[in-house]
């Protein structure tokens, strides 16, 4: 009866201890479980997190992609009006260039028909040669004078078959031109002939003070001569006196004694030569303003 009793106990304690083991595995797998559902939580927190973020980040990527876009845009119409201004300015300075040429061309074609108009108003072979060396030839620099413009302005008379007046007109003012460039011209050549006659004037007046220097050395020499007898003339002699009035002042008197005969001969050609000297000086004088009118007139 007891080993009876003891086997029941023993199977009671061995199913005690199954259960025992049975409730440790479930209270382990709901431990292990609770922890797991723990950490799923959190990685789901972790998921939305994360989820969150690159939803901004997306937005801002998607925001910078539209934005690079119409940079992208605003820069290429922005070239492309750069593009478009620079052809429409190349065109209009090719414009401008050819509406100068246009009426450059335009002018030249309407001084041609002046010119002819001209030349049917010239009758003789003579005022045909005027004509040609009177003509204005026409270049790049100007479009027309202003004898040109002034009839090419003022004349209406393009359809007639005769030389209309305007033509008329300028050939006689071409004429005119062509005697007053006569008359220039003849006014340059007497201006040059009076200069001329001024250089030898001046050449004249050179050669003739340098012949009054010789004369005022041979002068020098004879008051070195006569120095101790003239003293006292010289110290209350005038500086204004003229050259012959001191020649005469070197002459003897008659309460002097007598001078060499050589000497005395120095002293009269002395007096001839500083006579001769006052009226070359004179002479001189009255070339030099006679000269001086003449360079003046010229001028004028």
């Amino acid at each position: 009866v007891l080993l009876s009793e003891l086997e029941v106990a023993h199977r009671y304690l061995e199913g005690k201890y199954e259960a025992l083991k049975i409730l440790q595995g479930k209270a382990i797998l709901d431990k292990a479980t609770s922890h797991t559902k723990l950490l799923l939580q959190k990685s789901e927190e972790r998921a939305k997190v994360l989820e969150k973020e690159v939803n901004s980040l997306q937005w801002e990527l998607s925001f910078n992609q539209m934005q690079r876009k119409k940079s992208v845009q605003s820069l290429e119409q922005k070239y492309q009006r750069l593009a478009v201004l620079s052809e429409n300015h190349v065109m209009i300075e090719t414009l401008e260039k050819r509406e100068m040429e246009i009426q450059q061309l335009r002018m030249e074609n309407s001084a041609l028909n002046q010119q002819c108009s001209e030349l049917i108003s010239i009758l003789d072979l003579r005022e045909q040669r005027i004509y040609r060396e009177t003509r204005p030839k026409y270049s790049q620099s100007r479009d027309a004078g202003v004898l040109e413009l002034a009839v090419l302005g003022a004349c209406r008379c393009s359809g007639a078959a005769q030389a209309c007046p305007c033509s008329r007109t300028a050939a006689a003012t071409r004429k005119q031109l062509l005697q007053l460039q006569q008359e220039l011209d003849a006014q340059s050549s007497r201006r040059e002939e009076a200069l001329m006659v001024a250089d030898a004037f001046r050449i004249a007046f050179e050669q003739q003070l340098r012949k009054r220097s010789e004369h005022f050395l041979l002068l020098a020499e004879a008051n070195i001569l006569k120095s101790h007898r003239e003293k006292s003339e010289d110290g209350s002699r005038s500086p204004l006196v003229s050259i012959s009035d001191r020649l005469k002042g070197l002459l003897p008197s008659g309460l002097e004694t007598r001078m060499p005969d050589d000497l005395l001969e120095t002293l009269y050609r002395l007096l001839d030569l500083g006579e001769c000297l006052n009226d070359k000086e004179v002479s001189l004088a009255h070339q030099k303003k006679v000269s001086l009118m003449l360079a003046h007139s010229a001028e004028e």
